[in-house]
């Protein structure tokens, strides 16, 4: 939300990390841009810490900013009547924003929020366009980061659709390894579409089968 962002602005901004912010060197990784690009990713980028629980949108609200993760897990959600519907969840070097307010500024579908206690490099979507607007290499860094976000959300309508959920899960595994035994496991039921005592016997039978 603009307001948790703009209260927890630092004055200073990438001093303590040798004069270059986290989103830079991770645009820059992607694809190499000039120093210029850098300079002014370095002077629109800025630290945002926040706690478990904490939201960076919730649905109906418009998002203006892109959050890169430096450290901890979010996830995105819907709400069904009181039921709540993990969409998707995420971690350390990934970008996070909401797709309608980046392309058309519409209110959210999704609530975004940390599921840990997060440090996150936050960049205003006015830095994105004007990136895209002056410096060319930047567009090849857009695409590359929309091709892999595409290739996430097929992955997650791939996973809706197994109708096994074992097989669900084990795709989970060999997918989200780093996440397993880190994220809540009712996150974990509800982005897999299952119970969690369901996914509690899924992953008690496969412990006894090892």
């Amino acid at each position: 939300m603009q307001n948790l962002v703009m209260k927890k602005r630092p004055k200073e901004h990438w001093e303590n990390e040798g004069g270059l912010s986290p989103l830079a060197a991770f645009v820059n990784h992607i694809h190499p841009v000039s120093d210029e690009v850098i300079a002014y990713i370095n002077q629109h980028s800025y630290p945002l810490h926040v706690e478990r629980g904490d939201y960076l949108l919730k649905a109906g609200e418009t998002c203006g900013h892109l959050y890169f993760i430096r450290k901890g897990a979010i996830r995105g959600y819907v709400k069904e009547d009181s039921k709540e519907v993990t969409t998707w969840i995420t971690a350390e070097n990934e970008m996070v924003t909401s797709i309608r307010g980046l392309s058309s500024q519409e209110p959210s579908l999704e609530n975004i929020q940390a599921i840990e206690h997060c440090d996150l490099v936050v960049a205003p979507f006015e830095a994105l366009q004007y990136l895209y607007e002056h410096h060319v290499e930047v567009n090849i860094v857009g695409r590359k980061l929309l091709e892999k976000y595409y290739r996430d959300a097929e992955e997650r309508a791939f996973i809706s659709r197994i109708p096994n959920a074992g097989k669900r899960y084990c795709h989970f595994l060999n997918t989200k390894p780093n996440l397993a035994n880190r994220i809540p496991l009712k996150y974990i039921a509800s982005y897999l579409g299952m119970t969690i005592e369901t996914l509690s016997r899924i992953r008690s039978a496969r412990q006894k089968a090892k």
